[in-house]
């Protein structure tokens, strides 16, 4: 059997390919700032009702990087628009 087309030339344009490919992630991997965002862990409870509701807004929303946290601070976002006598009306009409 015979083992076309492996002469010595071919060989070492792949070097070369696969070298620049290298050096190229490596350029892009530099430029890459990390997150001046320090994120912190809270624990809190949430009754089986309100998690599956978090659930749900999560696949309704279909944005594919969204996740649990993001779901909250998106909440968080609009009841910050709310103005105090509307935020006080929907925090009471949860505390039921």
């Amino acid at each position: 059997m015979a083992l076309k087309g492996l002469k010595k030339s071919e060989q070492v344009s792949n070097d070369e390919i696969i070298e620049s490919f290298i050096q190229g992630a490596t350029k892009r991997v530099k430029k890459i700032e990390p997150s001046q965002q320090n994120y912190k862990r809270y624990t809190f409870s949430l009754t089986e009702d309100v998690n599956q509701q978090i659930d749900t807004l999560l696949v309704n929303c279909r944005v594919a990087k969204a996740n649990r946290s993001i779901i909250l601070k998106a909440a968080i976002s609009q009841l910050e628009n709310l103005s105090a006598e509307e935020l006080q009306k929907v925090v009471l009409d949860h505390t039921k």
